[in-house]
């Protein structure tokens, strides 16, 4: 017994006995609070986590819709757009644009008068996709266009990502992407580095998934705009159905347009219920454009992928 304890003789010597004989048990218990003691941070970070994530979830579906201004949509949308020049060749030659143009006339005739022009690209790209860049611009692959069978295809297209800017879907998808990092950035420095934030991402908006949401509202806007302008909304639905039908007939290569643009059984049904709904209407005729088109898409070479890209 140590001379230096506190403790009277009897108590201490008690204490003494009691671990010598519950050892062995006493090292099982301190093992045993150790690991609880671990158990409980990574459950303590892993509820950290989760909820960070929930906020971001939560945040991002209300603060950049409120907050991100109108004007910081063109530079998003040119930002994403130079990353795409460095990636593939666009299709200059007039016999392709001025058709296009053509059938994208009518709908661009229903937008408002105060609305900025749109402009209207296309790629050399095989791939049957499409993108909405904020602030305007829309880029057709010659995959897509090729792929189209009638001008209401081509259209229905056009109307769907026309849809897309016009709702800002591009912007709040890339907003949540972000998420609690924007935040962030708008406590500590204001809107110059919430919108750096975004320019700094902005390539995510070259192949960004909407939501089931964003795909209904488009479709519904886009259809509104094509019946305004006089165009068969038929297309919008059979362009899709073509698509599906090739996924599901076998092993075909993947078409990007189904994966940011995902095409589910329920999607279809519902733009089938407004083709019935929708009765007998007398529309415009645009296979002379899109004759047009195709016979551009005929003569027009494609252009060599070797060598530095340049337009």
């Amino acid at each position: 017994m140590s001379h230096h304890s506190l403790l009277p003789p009897e108590v201490d010597g008690a204490i003494r006995s009691f671990l010598r004989r519950h050892k062995r048990g006493l090292r099982r218990g301190c093992v045993v609070a150790g690991l609880s003691v671990l158990l409980l941070v990574v459950v303590a970070a892993w509820g950290l986590f989760r909820g960070a994530g929930l906020v971001k979830d939560w945040m991002a579906e209300r603060v950049p819709g409120i907050r991100l201004p109108i004007e910081w949509e063109r530079p998003l949308g040119d930002a994403a757009l130079a990353q795409l020049r460095g990636q593939t060749r666009f299709v200059t030659d007039r016999r392709v644009l001025d058709p296009l143009k053509g059938l994208a006339a009518p709908l661009f005739a229903t937008l408002p008068s105060s609305s900025d022009p749109y402009t209207l690209l296309v790629t050399e790209s095989k791939e049957v996709n499409a993108l909405a860049l904020p602030g305007g611009t829309i880029i057709l692959h010659r995959g897509l266009l090729e792929r189209t069978r009638t001008a209401e295809e081509v259209q229905g297209v056009l109307a769907h990502e026309m849809a897309h800017i016009q709702l800002r879907h591009g912007v709040l998808q890339l907003a949540r992407s972000i998420g609690l990092d924007l935040v962030t950035r708008q406590l500590q420095g204001g809107e110059s580095r919430v919108l750096d934030a975004l320019v700094r991402d902005s390539g995510q908006l070259l192949d960004l998934k909407f939501s089931r949401e964003h795909e209904r509202a488009a479709d519904d806007s886009g259809w509104e705009s094509l019946v305004k302008g006089q165009v068969d909304p038929q297309g919008m639905v059979s362009f899709l159905a073509g698509l599906n039908a090739t996924m599901e007939a076998g092993p075909a290569p993947a078409i990007p347009f189904l994966s940011t643009h995902p095409a589910p059984q329920e999607r279809m049904d519902r733009l089938r219920q407004k083709v019935a709904a929708l009765g007998q209407r007398d529309f415009r005729s645009f296979s002379a454009e899109f004759e047009a088109l195709q016979a551009g898409l005929a003569v027009t070479p494609e252009k060599p992928r070797e060598g530095p890209l340049a337009n």
